[in-house]
């Protein structure tokens, strides 16, 4: 990975926003953060954070020390400004005294701190860059470095490819768990440039806006170098049907198969909308033999459940010429992948409070062996979402099996990420309009109607 960092296009960036009352301190955020959001091996659709702590003037005018930190639902990639939320240090630095902290807790103190009500929440991720000294901090899903976090024993393979430079500290939900124990990862070597965050992520750190960038690209080339020393090619080849139906005669059948029930119109259907990816590597990917293994073994980084879910669908090789069969095998993968949702939400909303709402159970990746992949989702912005995240699932997963093998996180963590409140509050849900997802078909447009 390359350095897109140059100073000329930084200080241009200070001095436009100098004219409009922004520090160069948080300018410079900006530009670091736009340079790690516009690599989609680093960060995806909200994913990833950063922040800078810095000195504001508060609404009377008097200094505050505060901390600048992503905004719940920006995208690094297109953050301004006002996607970095000014929030008093002292409050945020304070909690780190307390044992536990609910998700309202959270919220009511976040909010409290802001220096401007009107922001948005800041990133459920903005203890652990308060709770470090440093006065920039970057945080990314790297696909390379979770390849090798995302391991059964992710930890010591990232000792042995970071070496001295990283901390390393074991899974633990992101908020104020994860906080303490990468301060505390922190303090036990000052020395170290970042920190790994196993099955999650990784973050770097440094006084400088173009240091602490820097020190990101560095580690996830060290990343990339050691994939590249793994075995190539990765899948072995599944055997498949010699003649198989395009996406343009699958999608219908998928799309029909994910329909949901409208309760407010008897006769109405939920529909999605399918976004379909069939790249090489993808195509290498559901190709292989092993697909029901590593396919359904979990997400690359928890942030991604809200969006995917835990794991796809896979679906048979749709053969041209038997896609009546196909239709019916594709409705009895859905509904059991129906079931099982259920099945797992039931063991635990049970096992947690018992308080959680059931989110709708249709998959949002499905996996077509011999053609590539579908992203759903109920707009075709969600199903693009889907499918991007999907790809780089994809590219993660490749990665760890040619070094090891992938493991994600246990199905109860996972569960507790994708129903975390804080979680679900990203995605900013809308009531739907009563036709919102149908097809819509006009007819005598051309002729004297209308």
């Amino acid at each position: 990975m390359k350095s897109l960092w140059s100073d000329a296009d930084a200080e241009a960036i200070v001095a436009r926003y100098a004219e409009v009352g922004v520090a160069s301190e948080v300018a410079l955020c900006v530009y670091g953060s736009r340079l790690l959001g516009g690599d989609p091996r680093l960060v995806l659709h909200g994913g990833g954070n950063t922040s800078v702590k810095t000195v504001l003037p508060d609404i009377f005018g008097e200094s505050a020390e505060v901390l600048c930190v992503k905004g719940s639902g920006w995208d690094l990639a297109a953050l301004e400004p006002e996607g970095l939320p000014a929030v008093r240090l002292a409050p945020l630095r304070a909690l780190r005294r307390r044992e536990a902290l609910d998700d309202a807790e959270m919220v009511r103190v976040s909010r409290a701190a802001l220096l401007d009500p009107a922001s948005p929440n800041i990133s459920v991720e903005a203890l652990l860059h308060a709770f470090l000294p440093h006065r920039y901090v970057d945080h990314t899903h790297s696909v390379a470095v979770l390849s090798l976090a995302d391991q059964p024993d992710g930890m010591g393979l990232c000792a042995e490819v970071f070496g001295r430079h990283l901390g390393i500290v074991p899974y633990v939900r992101p908020g104020l768990p994860l906080a303490k124990a990468a301060a505390a990862a922190f303090e036990a070597d000052p020395d170290v440039v970042g920190l790994i965050l196993t099955k999650h992520g990784i973050v770097t750190f440094a006084d400088a806006a173009s240091e602490a960038y820097e020190r990101m690209i560095e580690m996830v080339t060290l990343a990339e170098q050691r994939i590249a020393q793994g075995r190539n090619p990765v899948f072995a080849v599944s055997a498949l049907p010699p003649d198989i139906a395009g996406p343009a005669e699958v999608a219908p059948i998928l799309r029909g198969a994910c329909a949901i029930p409208d309760p407010r119109t008897i006769g109405l259907y939920r529909c999605f909308v399918l976004d379909f990816r069939g790249g090489r590597a993808v195509r290498d990917f559901v190709d292989g033999a092993e697909l029901e293994r590593y396919g359904l073994a979990g997400v690359a980084t928890p942030d991604h459940t809200i969006r995917t879910k835990n794991y796809p669908l896979i679906l048979p090789s749709p053969e041209r010429g038997h896609l009546d069969r196909f239709a019916i095998e594709t409705r009895q993968a859905v509904e059991r992948f129906v079931t099982d949702y259920r099945a797992y939400f039931a063991r635990h909303n049970a096992a947690s409070a018992g308080d959680k709402r059931e989110l709708d159970p249709m998959p949002r990746v499905v996996l077509v062996p011999g053609q590539g992949l579908f992203g759903l989702g109920r707009s075709a912005k969600d199903a693009a979402i889907a499918a991007d995240i999907a790809e780089s699932w994809i590219e993660t997963v490749t990665g760890a099996e040619a070094v090891g093998r992938f493991e994600s996180l246990s199905e109860a963590e996972l569960f507790e990420m994708e129903y975390w409140s804080l979680e679900q509050a990203k995605l900013g849900r809308a009531e739907e309009k009563p036709l919102f997802g149908q097809i819509a078909l006009i007819t005598g447009g051309a002729g004297t109607i209308g």
